[in-house]
């Protein structure tokens, strides 16, 4: 465990200048009481000078003017209150316990360098005398030495992390107490209502959103969004509730996540390079046992009471993010879950379990409850090491779909791993492959299938986590899957973050929006992506959400430039010495997968929702269909295909 860096420990406020500020807020507001009483004095003194006939009540015309005035002196002097409460006891505390802390770290490391140095000493003594005889009392008693040595150095060490709980500790307090008192300067008002001459209310606003130029010459330029604000800020307020959450008790970590359900599931919007900051200390500041575990330290901590915490961090180490979304998972099964919960729970371990049967490297990328619906598990799977991999192709779903399909979406990322392992070695390739399954996002049912706000928020997800990709492997090359509503969502986020992808298939489309459709274009000409679509011909349910009344009616095949296939049935060019051989077959209907729902014979037209218009179906079959992503067919074939191309050609410079 290395030294305590005492730059680490928070800064506090210097409570002389917010004193100084105090008497400024003083200064200002007698200033402010005296000029408004000079300039009504003045002004009652008017008619002596001018007698205008009809303007009688002019003399009354500063009162309401006189009247703010007088409210906002109050709200000042009220403001010089809690600035006066904060510089003379607030803040000297808050300072005190920094400058114990700052002596103490001092202290503790030089307690933990002698206690390295003694256990160095001790372990080489003991050896020397080991070498000499290994059993004589020397060595014994080099032994206890050493032995004793080590004590005293797992004691320096926990030393040292209590100090940094501390540190964390006061972090969170000068927090609490900055904001309280931000929330008591901006609980006083008064005077701030500016009214004219007959009270009425005035009203200006300069205030904007979104990139604007300067308002005068020399003046800033605002290029963030309120997207980018909103972002930036959860990302800020997510680390700084981990920071909080590992170095506090078990107790209160409890019962603060208990209070906050949804708290696993914005841990994925944080920023993925702080994330990685994050975890590099918290990983410096822990220890782990014989055994491999966490057991010191802030890891060890929330791998104990919050592993949610870390697990769902994008831009840390695939590996780490398995073992803490796994240590969820065991506590999720352990609780008190809904059928529907434990049996989508018990599939996801399943396919843990079957992927690792099968020898291959699987990892849990995330997992949360979904705050939108009814609290259904959401997750990301990869198989093959996704830090390492020379290709990365993410898959994703499309519209009513949730965990209870990860089983036969998992055979289709683990087919097309396998296959293109299997057609890259025959060709004497070393490259290596990845595939991940994203299964964070609510995609809703078919009410929601002409809306924008599902397929907007599982684009920001979706995002996130190949940002993390981007951190952790960026030599890699990042490719997408997406299936009906998924293109939607996926091309949204392309489009959004240009620099993400490089390749990407769509099948069935639900459709994209003029806007995408339009960026997407662009960007195929620049070569900055490669666009590959196709379209059943016995897939009758993908138009329905292209429909006029659609927010995402453009149906990507129209869009220039993009490489469409083939998913009617055929010969796959190169796919040889694969089971099933080199024909593919046609997809029969929607479906993803191999299935008997979403067919493209409508049984039952139930009607349409209340709330959006939009026709909801029930589709059956009686024999199971072949699916766009079913191994057996051409358009999955043919993607295998595509993608061991797209290892040797180079979309876009890195």
């Amino acid at each position: 465990m290395s030294a305590i860096d005492p730059s680490t420990v928070p800064n506090v406020l210097d409570a002389s200048l917010v004193e100084s500020l105090g008497d400024s807020v003083v200064t200002s507001a007698s200033l402010l009481e005296t000029t408004m009483a000079s300039a009504c004095d003045r002004w009652q003194h008017l008619p002596e000078v001018f007698d205008v006939s009809g303007a009688e009540g002019a003399a009354a015309m500063l009162d309401p003017a006189r009247g703010a005035a007088s409210e906002f002196v109050t709200a000042m002097l009220e403001a010089r209150r809690v600035l006066s409460d904060a510089s003379m006891n607030t803040l000297p505390a808050l300072k005190t316990r920094r400058d114990a802390l700052i002596e103490r770290i001092a202290t503790v490391n030089q307690q933990h360098a002698d206690a390295v140095s003694a256990s160095e000493e001790a372990t080489s003594a003991y050896w020397a005398e080991y070498r000499d005889d290994p059993d004589s009392d020397g060595t014994s008693a080099a032994a206890d030495d050493r032995s004793r040595a080590s004590d005293a150095l797992e004691a320096a060490n926990a030393e040292l992390s209590d100090v940094r709980r501390e540190i964390e500790q006061l972090r969170s307090d000068i927090d609490t107490e900055e904001s309280w008192i931000a929330g008591e300067l901006g609980r006083i008002s008064g005077g701030d209502v500016v009214r004219g001459a007959w009270g009425d209310e005035l009203h200006t606003s300069q205030t904007f959103w979104g990139e604007a130029d300067a308002a005068y010459p020399g003046g800033p330029v605002t290029r963030s969004g309120l997207a980018e604000h909103l972002r930036d800020n959860i990302s800020d307020a997510v680390a700084r509730r981990i920071e909080w959450l590992s170095a506090t008790n078990g107790g209160a970590a409890q019962q603060w996540l208990l209070a906050h359900p949804d708290f696993a599931a914005s841990v994925g919007f944080v920023d993925p390079e702080r994330a990685r900051h994050l975890f590099e200390k918290f990983e410096n500041e822990s220890v782990r046992g014989e055994d491999g575990t966490w057991y010191l330290g802030p890891l060890a901590t929330l791998l104990a009471f919050a592993p949610a915490a870390i697990g769902n961090l994008n831009g840390i180490p695939a590996t780490v993010k398995n073992e803490f979304n796994r240590k969820t998972l065991e506590n999720l099964l352990e609780g008190d879950l809904t059928e529907t919960q434990r049996s989508q729970l018990e599939q996801l371990k399943k396919v843990l379990k079957d992927a690792k049967k099968a020898g291959l490297d699987v990892s849990l990328l995330s997992l949360f409850l979904n705050t939108t619906d009814d609290w259904s598990p959401r997750a990301s799977v990869g198989f093959g090491d996704v830090d390492t991999a020379d290709q990365i192709t993410t898959l994703t779903h499309g519209i009513a779909t949730d965990m209870s399909s990860l089983g036969e979406w998992s055979d289709s990322a683990t087919n097309l791993k396998s296959n293109l392992d299997r057609l890259l070695g025959k060709s004497g390739s070393s490259a290596t492959t990845a595939t991940v399954l994203f299964f964070e996002w609510e995609s809703g049912d078919p009410s929601n299938v002409w809306n924008i706000e599902r397929p907007d928020a599982g684009a920001e997800r979706l995002a996130q986590l190949l940002r993390g990709f981007e951190l952790t492997n960026p030599g890699g090359q990042r490719n997408l899957g997406l299936h009906s509503l998924g293109t939607t969502a996926g091309t949204q986020m392309i489009v959004d973050n240009p620099d993400l992808v490089d390749n990407v298939w769509l099948y069935g489309s639900a459709g994209v929006t003029e806007e995408t459709a339009a960026k997407l274009e662009e960007m195929i000409r620049n070569h900055q992506i490669s666009v590959n679509v196709t379209h059943a011909t016995d897939d009758m349910i993908a138009p329905i959400g292209r429909w006029p009344v659609s927010e995402h009616p453009v149906d990507p095949r129209t869009i220039y430039g993009v490489d469409e296939f083939e998913s009617d049935g055929g010969v796959v060019d190169g796919y040889s010495d694969i089971p099933g051989g080199n024909y593919g077959e046609r997809t029969e209907g929607h479906n993803s997968q191999a299935s008997t729902e979403w067919y493209y014979l409508i049984e039952d037209l139930q009607g349409t929702s209340t709330s959006t218009g939009a026709p909801t179906y029930t589709f059956t079959m009686d024999d199971e269909s072949v699916g766009y992503l079913d191994p057996r067919s051409q358009s999955f074939k043919q993607t295998v295909i595509d993608l061991i191309h797209a290892l040797s050609e180079t979309t876009r410079a890195r």
